[in-house]
Protein backbone atom coordinates (compact mmCIF):
# COMPACT_ATOMS: atom_id res chain seq x y z
CA UNK A 1 0.00 0.00 0.00
CA UNK A 2 0.95 3.67 -0.34
CA UNK A 3 3.76 2.90 -2.79
CA UNK A 4 4.00 6.54 -3.91
CA UNK A 5 3.93 8.04 -0.39
CA UNK A 6 6.82 9.24 1.73
CA UNK A 7 7.24 5.91 3.53
CA UNK A 8 5.94 3.60 0.80
CA UNK A 9 8.15 4.96 -1.97
CA UNK A 10 11.24 4.60 0.21
CA UNK A 11 10.16 1.07 1.14
CA UNK A 12 9.86 0.11 -2.55
CA UNK A 13 13.45 1.27 -3.13
CA UNK A 14 14.78 -0.54 -0.07
CA UNK A 15 13.07 -3.80 -0.96
CA UNK A 16 14.40 -3.64 -4.50
CA UNK A 17 17.90 -3.05 -3.09
CA UNK A 18 17.40 -6.33 -1.19
CA UNK A 19 16.41 -8.04 -4.46
CA UNK A 20 12.79 -8.46 -3.35
CA UNK A 21 10.11 -8.50 -6.04
CA UNK A 22 7.48 -5.89 -5.22
CA UNK A 23 3.85 -5.36 -6.16
CA UNK A 24 3.26 -1.61 -5.79
CA UNK A 25 -0.26 -0.23 -5.41
CA UNK A 26 -1.15 3.18 -6.83
CA UNK A 27 -4.43 4.82 -7.79
CA UNK A 28 -3.26 5.49 -11.35
CA UNK A 29 -1.06 3.55 -13.77
CA UNK A 30 2.57 4.64 -13.76
CA UNK A 31 6.01 3.45 -14.81
CA UNK A 32 7.87 1.43 -12.20
CA UNK A 33 11.50 0.29 -12.11
CA UNK A 34 12.56 -3.26 -12.98
CA UNK A 35 11.41 -5.75 -10.39
CA UNK A 36 8.33 -3.73 -9.44
CA UNK A 37 4.91 -4.68 -10.76
CA UNK A 38 2.39 -1.88 -10.67
CA UNK A 39 -1.10 -2.59 -9.37
CA UNK A 40 -3.82 0.00 -9.98
CA UNK A 41 -6.25 0.11 -7.11
CA UNK A 42 -7.70 2.21 -4.33
CA UNK A 43 -7.00 1.34 -0.69
CA UNK A 44 -10.51 2.61 0.12
CA UNK A 45 -12.06 0.21 -2.42
CA UNK A 46 -11.49 -3.39 -1.29
CA UNK A 47 -12.84 -4.87 -4.53
CA UNK A 48 -10.16 -3.07 -6.54
CA UNK A 49 -7.45 -4.93 -4.60
CA UNK A 50 -9.05 -8.38 -4.42
CA UNK A 51 -6.39 -11.06 -4.80
CA UNK A 52 -3.48 -8.60 -4.89
CA UNK A 53 -1.85 -10.00 -1.75
CA UNK A 54 -2.55 -13.65 -2.57
CA UNK A 55 0.67 -15.64 -2.67
CA UNK A 56 2.74 -12.78 -1.29
CA UNK A 57 5.35 -13.43 1.40
CA UNK A 58 4.58 -10.10 3.06
CA UNK A 59 2.59 -6.90 2.78
CA UNK A 60 2.98 -3.31 3.93
CA UNK A 61 -0.28 -1.90 5.29
CA UNK A 62 -1.31 1.54 6.52
CA UNK A 63 -3.90 2.09 9.25
CA UNK A 64 -7.44 3.14 8.55
CA UNK A 65 -8.07 1.94 5.00
CA UNK A 66 -11.10 -0.09 3.92
CA UNK A 67 -9.04 -2.60 1.90
CA UNK A 68 -7.19 -3.75 5.02
CA UNK A 69 -9.39 -6.81 5.62
CA UNK A 70 -9.24 -7.79 1.94
CA UNK A 71 -5.45 -7.63 1.86
CA UNK A 72 -5.04 -9.46 5.17
CA UNK A 73 -7.40 -12.21 4.06
CA UNK A 74 -5.55 -12.68 0.78
CA UNK A 75 -2.15 -12.56 2.51
CA UNK A 76 -3.07 -15.49 4.74
CA UNK A 77 -0.09 -16.56 6.84
CA UNK A 78 2.34 -14.11 5.22
CA UNK A 79 3.96 -11.26 7.17
CA UNK A 80 1.97 -8.03 7.60
CA UNK A 81 3.94 -4.90 8.51
CA UNK A 82 1.56 -2.16 9.66
CA UNK A 83 2.31 1.55 9.80
CA UNK A 84 0.46 2.84 12.87
CA UNK A 85 1.15 5.82 15.16
CA UNK A 86 3.00 6.56 18.40
CA UNK A 87 -0.26 7.92 19.83
CA UNK A 88 -2.15 4.66 19.24
CA UNK A 89 -2.56 3.95 22.97
CA UNK A 90 -4.71 7.10 23.29
CA UNK A 91 -7.57 5.24 21.64
CA UNK A 92 -8.53 4.20 25.17
CA UNK A 93 -9.04 7.92 25.93
CA UNK A 94 -11.50 8.34 23.06
CA UNK A 95 -8.94 9.91 20.70
CA UNK A 96 -10.40 9.67 17.19
CA UNK A 97 -7.03 9.59 15.42
CA UNK A 98 -5.68 6.94 17.75
CA UNK A 99 -8.85 4.87 17.36
CA UNK A 100 -8.41 4.04 13.69
CA UNK A 101 -4.78 3.09 14.30
CA UNK A 102 -5.84 0.81 17.18
CA UNK A 103 -8.57 -0.78 15.05
CA UNK A 104 -6.04 -1.60 12.34
CA UNK A 105 -3.57 -2.97 14.89
CA UNK A 106 -6.26 -5.24 16.32
CA UNK A 107 -7.27 -6.42 12.84
CA UNK A 108 -3.67 -7.33 12.00
CA UNK A 109 -3.22 -9.19 15.29
CA UNK A 110 -6.50 -11.08 14.78
CA UNK A 111 -5.55 -12.21 11.25
CA UNK A 112 -3.67 -15.34 10.24
CA UNK A 113 -0.62 -13.26 9.31
CA UNK A 114 2.58 -12.88 11.24
CA UNK A 115 2.75 -9.20 12.09
CA UNK A 116 4.99 -6.28 12.97
CA UNK A 117 3.57 -2.92 14.02
CA UNK A 118 5.60 0.27 13.62
CA UNK A 119 4.46 3.34 15.58
CA UNK A 120 6.31 6.49 14.50
CA UNK A 121 6.21 10.00 15.89
CA UNK A 122 5.40 12.74 13.38
CA UNK A 123 7.38 12.53 10.15
CA UNK A 124 10.10 15.01 9.24
CA UNK A 125 8.37 15.42 5.88
CA UNK A 126 5.55 17.19 7.76
CA UNK A 127 7.51 20.45 7.47
CA UNK A 128 6.21 20.59 3.89
CA UNK A 129 2.84 21.54 5.39
CA UNK A 130 4.31 25.03 5.64
CA UNK A 131 4.93 25.29 1.90
CA UNK A 132 2.14 27.83 1.31
CA UNK A 133 3.46 30.01 4.13
CA UNK A 134 7.02 29.68 2.85
CA UNK A 135 5.85 30.87 -0.55
CA UNK A 136 4.04 33.83 0.96
CA UNK A 137 6.27 35.30 3.67
CA UNK A 138 9.05 34.83 6.23
CA UNK A 139 6.73 34.08 9.16
CA UNK A 140 5.56 30.52 9.84
CA UNK A 141 2.58 30.09 12.15
CA UNK A 142 1.59 26.80 13.81
CA UNK A 143 -0.14 25.59 16.99
CA UNK A 144 1.47 23.87 19.98
CA UNK A 145 4.59 25.99 19.68
CA UNK A 146 5.97 24.85 23.03
CA UNK A 147 5.81 21.09 22.31
CA UNK A 148 9.03 19.45 21.09
CA UNK A 149 8.53 16.62 18.60
CA UNK A 150 10.98 13.76 18.02
CA UNK A 151 10.32 13.83 14.28
CA UNK A 152 11.46 10.82 12.27
CA UNK A 153 12.75 10.55 8.72
CA UNK A 154 10.24 8.56 6.62
CA UNK A 155 13.20 6.71 5.12
CA UNK A 156 14.08 5.40 8.60
CA UNK A 157 10.50 4.20 9.08
CA UNK A 158 10.76 2.45 5.72
CA UNK A 159 14.08 0.88 6.71
CA UNK A 160 12.55 -0.57 9.88
CA UNK A 161 9.64 -1.93 7.83
CA UNK A 162 11.97 -3.41 5.20
CA UNK A 163 13.98 -5.12 7.92
CA UNK A 164 10.84 -6.50 9.55
CA UNK A 165 9.58 -7.88 6.23
CA UNK A 166 12.82 -9.48 5.07
CA UNK A 167 14.64 -10.62 8.21
CA UNK A 168 13.71 -12.98 11.02
CA UNK A 169 13.04 -12.00 14.61
CA UNK A 170 10.53 -9.18 14.07
CA UNK A 171 7.20 -11.02 14.07
CA UNK A 172 4.93 -10.11 16.97
CA UNK A 173 6.85 -6.92 17.74
CA UNK A 174 5.53 -3.40 18.34
CA UNK A 175 8.20 -0.87 17.38
CA UNK A 176 7.74 2.69 18.59
CA UNK A 177 10.20 4.78 16.58
CA UNK A 178 11.40 8.39 16.65
CA UNK A 179 14.10 10.65 15.34
CA UNK A 180 17.26 11.51 17.31
CA UNK A 181 16.16 14.89 18.70
CA UNK A 182 13.00 16.55 20.00
CA UNK A 183 12.45 19.86 18.21
CA UNK A 184 9.89 22.57 18.90
CA UNK A 185 8.18 24.13 15.89
CA UNK A 186 10.54 27.12 16.28
CA UNK A 187 13.52 24.73 16.09
CA UNK A 188 12.04 23.14 12.98
CA UNK A 189 11.47 26.51 11.32
CA UNK A 190 15.04 27.53 12.09
CA UNK A 191 16.38 24.41 10.39
CA UNK A 192 14.17 24.95 7.36
CA UNK A 193 15.35 28.57 7.21
CA UNK A 194 19.01 27.54 7.33
CA UNK A 195 18.41 25.00 4.56
CA UNK A 196 16.76 27.61 2.35
CA UNK A 197 19.14 30.39 3.45
CA UNK A 198 16.21 32.49 4.60
CA UNK A 199 15.61 34.38 7.85
CA UNK A 200 12.37 32.72 8.85
CA UNK A 201 10.51 33.52 12.05
CA UNK A 202 8.12 31.29 13.98
CA UNK A 203 4.88 32.63 15.45
CA UNK A 204 2.96 30.30 17.75
CA UNK A 205 -0.80 30.10 17.21
CA UNK A 206 -2.48 30.48 20.64
CA UNK A 207 -4.59 27.56 21.84
CA UNK A 208 -7.83 29.52 21.71
CA UNK A 209 -7.22 30.42 18.07
CA UNK A 210 -6.30 26.82 17.26
CA UNK A 211 -9.46 25.56 18.94
CA UNK A 212 -11.46 27.88 16.68
CA UNK A 213 -9.68 27.11 13.40
CA UNK A 214 -8.57 23.45 13.58
CA UNK A 215 -12.13 22.03 13.42
CA UNK A 216 -12.60 23.74 10.07
CA UNK A 217 -9.40 22.16 8.78
CA UNK A 218 -9.61 18.72 10.39
CA UNK A 219 -13.15 18.25 11.65
CA UNK A 220 -14.06 18.52 15.33
CA UNK A 221 -13.11 14.96 16.32
CA UNK A 222 -9.63 15.19 14.80
CA UNK A 223 -9.10 18.71 16.16
CA UNK A 224 -9.92 17.40 19.64
CA UNK A 225 -7.52 14.52 18.99
CA UNK A 226 -4.71 16.98 18.25
CA UNK A 227 -5.26 18.75 21.57
CA UNK A 228 -5.40 15.40 23.36
CA UNK A 229 -2.01 14.45 21.91
CA UNK A 230 -0.10 17.73 22.03
CA UNK A 231 -1.58 19.22 25.18
CA UNK A 232 -2.60 16.28 27.37
CA UNK A 233 -0.17 13.54 26.26
CA UNK A 234 2.81 15.20 24.52
CA UNK A 235 5.13 12.37 25.54
CA UNK A 236 3.86 10.30 22.61
CA UNK A 237 5.43 12.86 20.26
CA UNK A 238 8.31 14.15 22.39
CA UNK A 239 10.01 11.07 23.80
CA UNK A 240 13.14 9.97 21.91
CA UNK A 241 13.21 6.23 21.27
CA UNK A 242 16.26 3.97 20.78
CA UNK A 243 14.39 1.64 18.44
CA UNK A 244 15.76 2.72 15.06
CA UNK A 245 19.34 2.14 16.18
CA UNK A 246 18.39 -1.14 17.85
CA UNK A 247 16.75 -2.47 14.68
CA UNK A 248 19.05 -0.98 12.04
CA UNK A 249 22.35 -0.73 13.87
CA UNK A 250 22.67 2.98 13.12
CA UNK A 251 21.19 6.17 14.53
CA UNK A 252 18.13 7.75 12.91
CA UNK A 253 18.55 10.71 10.58
CA UNK A 254 18.21 14.33 11.68
CA UNK A 255 15.67 16.82 10.37
CA UNK A 256 18.55 18.89 9.01
CA UNK A 257 19.63 15.98 6.82
CA UNK A 258 16.08 15.40 5.57
CA UNK A 259 15.73 19.07 4.65
CA UNK A 260 19.01 19.08 2.75
CA UNK A 261 18.03 15.96 0.79
CA UNK A 262 14.55 17.30 0.04
CA UNK A 263 15.31 20.98 -0.37
CA UNK A 264 13.33 21.21 -3.62
CA UNK A 265 10.17 20.19 -1.74
CA UNK A 266 10.46 23.38 0.31
CA UNK A 267 11.25 25.80 -2.51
Amino acid sequence: MGATGNVGSALVELLRARDVRVHAISREARTWPDGVRGVVGDANDPASLAGVAAGMDGAFLMSGYAAEAQLLGDLGSGHAALLSSSSGPLADHGNAMAAYHRDSEEAVKASDAAWTIVRPCSMQSNVTRWKDQLDACEVIRAPFGDVPVAMIDPADVAAVLATALTETGHAGRNYRVSGPEALTPADQVAIVGETLQRRLRFDAIPDDEARATLPTQLGQAYADAQFDIFRDHPQYESEIQPTVEQVLGRPPGRLRDWCERNRTCLL
